[in-house]
């Protein structure tokens, strides 16, 4: 069985106390005051066995809240009608409300109290008709020591709560410094190597690939530091410190609490502060798990990208057997930086292909080159219509590859110009991509061509390669 939500966990112990203490006052009530044996029947499933079943109930749905938000909204509730059927027994009606007020703005601030207090009223209400209405403010001493005990020994087990929730935000805070810290160290590696990984590029022929990587790493990083400036400015701005300090406010007065919390003005300020501090909290922990996973999934990211282009560095220009598909994947994964920071949708449209002899180095040249001119060429359209699709097929001796764009397409009089030496429409172009991959192509058997219906209406490059088979 899975743990519960943590809001249960937090809940549970205090609850369990809470209503231990609560019976045994009314079980007191009921022997001095002659009340019916009665009230044992319904005392029992609550006080007793409800806790225990709202704990049950988290576990078979642990990542459900509102199970123990409805609990405590039930709570506020039923504790209203008991203090009607206490007939309004002073001590344990104030310790009812003050354990609906404490635990609602705790969890939700004054918005969740707005709406249990209501319910408390109505409770109240509804079991005053049930009871008439009458009114027994005292009882005995010693059950009024009792019921002052119980309201005391919650604020401090509710208090203890926050502490070991303090407690374990101080740990996070530490592993994360910590991780920051090795985050940082291997950011400083990356930069170390690059000029070591740009040489190995060159002399394997992948200088461009590397170039590419390189600077999609470099994307990636930018992710990386924001997360790692929310994580630091979260951990400089926390409220654990102000937390310790009521901490301490609340050890010097552990001999006197009662009378502090009630008669002192700071008492009454401390238990404010306490009301209010689940929620910063509970963001700061938040904050904090999220950009954590952010960072852990960005520094993935970048390790997948430089081990693929370690592979294809490792090949160099030797033929191989792949499966074009995953070529496109692998590709693609070495441009994700690009295509994050470029907003683009990629669509895939994948057919169970043969394998087919190429240059790895070679044929993911190719695929970026086309990914960059179908990027450039759609940056002018809205971040919905960015649209880059992968098409793969084959017939009974070739395996085809196309790639189409939304993009500003090609004109009919330029359609036999793209592929040749010097030929460009761009103002910083050089001519020379497109001519490369034609080349590469050539060199590997293959064969690479263009289709456009015009100008504004898109393009699709088309790449075809022999199978295996007809390779050889």
């Amino acid at each position: 069985m899975a743990d519960p939500h943590r809001l249960a966990r937090s809940n549970y112990v205090p609850r369990i106390i809470g209503f231990l203490f609560s019976f045994l006052v009314i079980s007191l009530l009921v022997f001095e005051k002659g009340w019916s044996y009665w009230y044992f029947a319904f005392m029992i499933p609550y006080f007793l066995i409800y806790p225990h079943l709202v704990m049950l109930a988290s576990k078979l749905a642990p990542d459900k809240k509102s199970i123990e938000v409805g609990a405590m909204m039930f709570d506020a509730f039923v504790l209203g009608i008991w203090t009607a059927n206490i007939h309004f027994f002073m001590w344990l009606s104030f310790a009812f409300l003050t354990s609906t007020v404490l635990n609602h703005t705790m969890v939700g601030g004054y918005r969740k109290l707005l709406k249990a207090i209501p319910l408390f009223i109505i409770g109240a209400i509804i079991g005053g008709f049930m009871t008439g209405f009458q009114l027994e403010l005292e009882a005995a001493y010693y059950i009024e020591f009792m019921a002052m005990a119980a309201l005391l020994i919650y604020i401090v087990g509710a208090a203890g709560t926050f502490y070991r929730q303090a407690r374990r935000l101080a740990e996070i805070k530490m592993e994360l410094e910590e991780k920051n810290q090795q985050l940082n160290d291997a950011i400083q590696t990356l930069h170390d190597t690059k000029d070591e990984l740009v040489e190995k590029a060159h002399q394997a022929g992948m200088a461009e690939l590397a170039t590419g990587v390189l600077h999609n790493v470099g994307n990636i990083l930018n992710s990386v530091n924001i997360s790692a400036d929310i994580i630091r400015e979260t951990v400089q701005d926390t409220k654990l410190e102000k937390f310790k300090k009521a901490n301490r406010l609340l050890e010097e007065h552990k001999d006197n609490f009662e009378d502090f919390i009630i008669n002192n003005p700071k008492g009454k300020n401390l238990l404010n502060y306490y009301l209010k501090l689940e929620e910063p909290l509970d963001k700061e922990f938040e904050k904090l798990e999220e950009q954590t996973s952010r960072l852990v999934d960005k520094v993935q990211l970048i390790k997948e990208v430089i081990e693929s282009q370690q592979d294809y560095a490792k090949v160099g220009l030797v033929n191989e057997k792949v499966q074009i598909e995953e070529i496109v994947e692998d590709t693609l994964k070495l441009q994700s930086g690009s295509i994050e920071r470029h907003g683009l949708h990629i669509e895939k449209d994948f057919d169970n292909t043969e394998s087919v002899v190429v240059q790895k180095s070679k044929l993911i040249h190719i695929l970026i080159n086309l990914f960059k001119n179908a990027k450039e060429s759609m940056e002018e359209l809205p971040s919905e219509e960015k649209k880059l699709t992968i098409s793969t097929w084959q017939d009974s001796e070739e395996v085809y590859l196309s790639v189409s764009d939304k993009g500003e397409g090609i004109a009919e009089e330029e359609k036999g110009k793209v592929f040749k030496h010097g030929f460009t429409t761009k103002e910083k172009g050089n001519g020379f991509g497109l001519h490369t991959c034609a080349n590469y192509m050539s060199e590997m058997g293959g064969d690479i061509t263009v289709d456009s219906e015009g100008t504004g209406k898109g393009a699709t490059f088309t790449i075809c390669l022999p199978k295996e088979e007809e390779h050889k």
